[in-house]
């Protein structure tokens, strides 16, 4: 029987009454609250939402950078079972009402300095209205008289485990994202996952610098509060206050993409006692290359956690701090409650050490797309959850992941992994980044490109990439063509782009 023990909203409910008088959250340079406060202010935005229209099952669209404002609405909505849509506030004004219409967003809740992004929302797209909030006035203010005059008791709502809490849209760097419904109970397993694998427990202090509209650091923010930690909020990453704010805050956790811990590396006078309370040093998006393993550990922390994920299935694998260097380049071994097979295209489960797509099943795994059946049914099959990346498993069953299956080269008709050639290259110490794909080509099928941002006044030549890759590459991987340029374009997660691959396609 489903009786609602697994809920988001409850989680708080237990946090509040076994650690009220303790700091919840704080929101650099706007205020904290307490566990009791957080819950009561939770309580009154509900009510506030349910007078405002909003019902069980309704979508609600959040238009927000990271807030305390944008943390108590996922927990509002949680309680009230409504279903939160975190919507990038980076993307175009066109691509919001895009998303706003697709995913039945009836209510807005929006940061008043985010309202161009709203320009072509159209009022009848969203009945129920928007709710405007100031992420940059006094927390208080932002939440406005009307909210802080409703009730602070629990909303009678039955909200139960397999209800939606939240639709987790995918980066949708090709046309429209697919929107995961993740249920209360595929949230309560990632939680209880991050309390066994990284030993998250109430002591802790996990700064959120990673954007909450994407999964891990939600999925950050919802961990700390399950187990009764401390969650310190960012609006926006800028490296010197990261680094100043672990110092003074003895932060024990937080998560960061390849290209935030590069701009750490980069600042001068970088003191590896600044980090001497980090326990956990958590990849988000893309993995860190061995070189950069490498310089975290040097410089930052040997604490560091990787591992493979994905929107729809969560945290799959985790490679340990121990592990960093003993399984290089691997992403760890599968997770508590995580089942992980490598399969052939028949489905059937290959041999380890044989490359394969990676599937996945377990109660971390969503309950599918919301209103794109067509998609659902190609990659959520038989019970598992078939991810479209290709792997395989050494004898330890630690997973290491080649590439996306659509993102490989086929080039003399052999499929070569990007990710593998901009390793090499990355092994260089005059190169800051690098992006390798493949461009059309009449003899090879594809020919293979890369593209390169050198370090500073470095000097590098195509051919000096093309000598270095040939130490440690077959013939076929070695890039065709390389190019220098000034930046490679990638999302908050450090993916690179698909306008930057579109242009270099042409280039």
């Amino acid at each position: 029987m489903d009786r609602g023990y697994a809920t988001v909203g409850r989680s708080l409910r237990i946090s509040a009454a076994n650690y009220p008088g303790k700091t919840a959250i704080m929101e650099v340079g706007r205020g904290r609250l307490t566990y009791l406060e957080l819950n009561a202010t939770v309580n009154r935005l509900a009510h506030y939402l349910m007078s405002k229209g909003v019902a069980k099952g309704d979508n609600v669209g959040i238009v927000m950078l990271n807030s305390i404002e944008h943390i108590a609405l996922l927990y509002s909505l949680a309680k009230i079972g409504a279903v939160s849509v975190a919507i990038d506030p980076h993307w175009t004004a066109h691509e919001v009402a895009r998303v706003v219409k697709h995913f039945d967003c009836n209510l807005l809740c929006v940061d008043v300095h985010l309202l161009d992004k709203l320009n072509d929302v159209e009022a009848s797209t969203t009945p129920k209205g928007r709710i405007l909030f100031d992420g940059k006035a006094p927390f208080l203010d932002s939440l406005g008289a009307d909210i802080l005059a409703q009730s602070d008791v629990e909303p009678d709502v039955r909200v139960l485990d397999h209800d939606v809490f939240t639709l987790v849209l995918t980066s949708g760097t090709t046309g429209m994202p697919k929107g995961c419904m993740r249920t209360h109970r595929n949230v309560e397993m990632g939680c209880l996952k991050d309390a066994l694998g990284k030993n998250l427990i109430n002591t802790s202090q996990e700064l959120i610098v990673a954007p909450i509209y994407y999964g891990t650091a939600r999925g950050s923010v919802l961990g700390q509060i399950y187990v009764g930690g401390t969650i310190h909020v960012m609006a926006r990453f800028e490296e010197n206050e990261v680094v100043q704010h672990i110092k003074e805050h003895q932060i024990t956790d937080i998560s960061l993409a390849p290209t935030m811990i590069h701009r750490i590396l980069k600042l001068e006078g970088l003191q590896r006692d600044d980090f001497a309370s980090i326990r956990s040093l958590r990849k988000v998006g893309s993995p860190f290359t061995k070189k950069m393993v490498e310089e975290i550990r040097s410089r930052i922390t040997t604490n560091i956690f990787q591992g493979f994920a994905s929107t729809e299935s969560g945290g799959v694998t985790m490679l340990k701090p121990e592990d960093q260097l003993k399984k290089p380049g691997s992403s760890g071994h599968p997770r508590w409650g995580v089942e992980l097979q490598i399969v052939g295209p028949d489905d059937k489960a290959l041999p380890r050490g044989e490359t394969g797509e990676i599937r996945v099943s377990g109660a971390n795994v969503c309950e599918g797309y919301y209103k794109n059946r067509e998609e659902q049914d190609k990659v959520f099959r038989n019970g598992w959850y078939y991810t479209g990346d290709l792997g395989w498993i050494d004898h330890d069953n630690y997973l290491y992941v080649v590439g996306r299956a659509k993102n490989m080269i086929k080039t003399g008709s052999i499929n070569v992994a990007p990710a593998e050639i901009e390793g090499a290259i990355l092994e260089m110490p005059d190169v800051d980044d690098c992006a390798v794909f493949g461009l059309p080509d009449e003899e090879w099928g594809e020919a293979i490109k890369a593209t390169i941002v050198l370090k500073g006044a470095a000097s590098l030549s195509a051919a000096d990439i093309q000598a270095h890759c040939r130490k440690s590459l077959a013939g076929y991987k070695i890039p065709k063509s390389v190019v220098f340029v000034d930046s490679i374009t990638r999302n908050p997660t450090g993916k690179v782009s698909t306008e930057f691959i579109a242009l270099h396609r042409k280039i």
